[in-house]
C-alpha cells in the first residue's frame, strides 16, 4: 500500500513541475515502484514477464534521457520525434504495445489498475508539452484501429481491457488538446469507472471469461459488470459516453469531422468487447438459459439493438 501511495503521489506531483529532467526522474521512480508492486508475493511466471518489461522500459528510458538533454540544449535534430516514440512505448500505444500484452493477464487486478491509470499520467504530461495535432493524427488513428481489432475474441479479461485502454489513451490525448482541466475530468471519470469494474472482478477473483462458468455470480452482479463495461467503452447514455461526447462536439465544430467519424465507428468495436463479455456471462455460462431458451433470443436481439442504436446515433448526428 505504501508503494501504491508513493506512485500516486509522484504521478500527481509531476503535473506541478515544468523541468523535463525532474519529470523524467519521477517517471522512473514510479516505474521502479510499480515493478515492486507487480512482483510482491508472485511466482516465477510474473517475475520472468516483469524482467522483460523492466529491460524494455530501461532501454527506452535511457534513450529518452539522452534526447531530453539534446532537446533542452538544442543539440540535435528530430528530438521531439524520438521523445514522442519513447512516450508511446511508455504508454503502450501501437506499434509499441508488445510489452503491454506481454504483462497483461499475469498481474493482480490492483497492479493492472495502476498500470492502466497512474502509470499513464507522467508520459501524458510530457506528451502534452510536445503535442501537435497534425503529427499525431496517423499515430493515434492507427492505435485506435489496432487496439479495437486485436481486442476481439480474447478470453483473457486483462488483455481485452489492455487493448481497450489503447483506445482510451487516444481519447485522452484528444481531450488534452482541449484543456488540461477537461483532460483531468476525463481521466478521473475513466479511473472511477475502471475501479468499479475491477473491484467486482477482484472480489470474485476472475481473470478469464470461462471462469464465470464456475463462479457464483447473481444476476445483479452480472448486470453490474455489463453496465460498468459499457460505461468504460463509451456506450450511451453512461458516463463514459458523456465525456467522449464533449470531445466529439469540440472537434466536430473545429472541422475534424472525418477524424471524429472514424473514431466513433472504430469505437463501436470496443463496445463489442464488453457486449461479447456480457454474452458469455449472461447466456453461455448461465444455467437459467438452458431452461428458458426464449431469453437467449431476447438477449441476442437486445445486444444487436444496442449496436444498432449506437450506429444510428452516429448517422443522425
Amino acid at each position: 500500500m505504501m508503494l501504491i501511495y508513493f506512485i500516486w503521489w509522484f504521478s500527481v506531483m509531476s503535473w506541478t513541475i515544468n523541468n523535463w529532467l525532474m519529470i523524467w526522474y519521477l517517471m522512473e521512480v514510479c516505474f521502479v515502484m510499480f515493478v515492486g508492486v507487480c512482483v510482491v508475493g508472485k511466482g516465477y511466471s510474473i517475475s520472468e514477464s516483469t524482467m522483460g518489461y523492466y529491460l524494455i522500459q530501461v532501454i527506452f528510458s535511457l534513450v529518452m534521457l539522452t534526447f531530453i538533454l539534446f532537446y533542452m540544449y538544442n543539440l540535435g535534430y528530430m528530438c521531439s520525434f524520438i521523445l514522442t516514440l519513447g512516450l508511446m512505448v511508455k504508454m503502450g500505444m501501437f506499434p509499441f504495445h508488445f510489452w503491454l500484452i506481454l504483462i497483461c493477464g499475469k498481474l493482480e487486478w490492483i497492479s493492472f489498475l495502476i498500470l492502466s491509470t497512474l502509470m499513464k499520467l507522467i508520459p501524458l504530461i510530457l506528451l502534452y508539452y510536445l503535442f501537435c495535432m497534425s503529427s499525431f493524427l496517423f499515430l493515434i488513428v492507427s492505435s485506435v484501429i489496432f487496439g479495437s481489432l486485436m481486442g476481439l475474441n480474447n478470453s483473457n479479461i486483462q488483455k481485452m481491457m489492455g487493448y481497450s485502454s489503447m483506445v482510451n489513451i487516444c481519447w485522452f490525448i484528444y481531450s488534452m488538446s482541449i484543456s488540461l482541466s477537461f483532460f483531468l475530468m476525463y481521466f478521473t471519470s475513466y479511473m472511477v469507472m475502471l475501479c468499479w469494474l475491477i473491484n467486482v472482478l477482484m472480489n470474485y477473483n476472475i481473470f478469464y471469461v470461462n471462469q464465470f462458468k464456475f463462479s457464483s455470480l447473481n444476476l445483479s452482479t452480472k448486470v453490474m459488470i455489463f453496465i460498468y463495461g459499457l460505461s468504460i467503452s463509451g456506450f450511451p447514455p453512461f458516463l463514459g459516453f458523456l465525456i467522449k461526447w464533449l470531445v466529439i462536439n469540440y472537434f466536430w465544430y473545429l472541422g475534424f469531422k472525418f477524424l471524429m467519424s472514424l473514431m466513433i465507428l472504430i469505437s463501436i468495436l470496443a463496445v463489442y468487447f464488453y457486449l461479447q463479455l456480457f454474452f458469455f456471462v449472461m447466456l453461455v455460462f448461465s444455467s437459467w438459459v438452458k431452461w428458458y431458451t426464449m431469453n437467449f433470443i431476447k438477449f441476442g436481439l437486445l445486444s444487436f439493438l444496442f449496436l444498432l442504436s449506437y450506429f444510428i446515433l452516429f448517422v443522425f448526428y
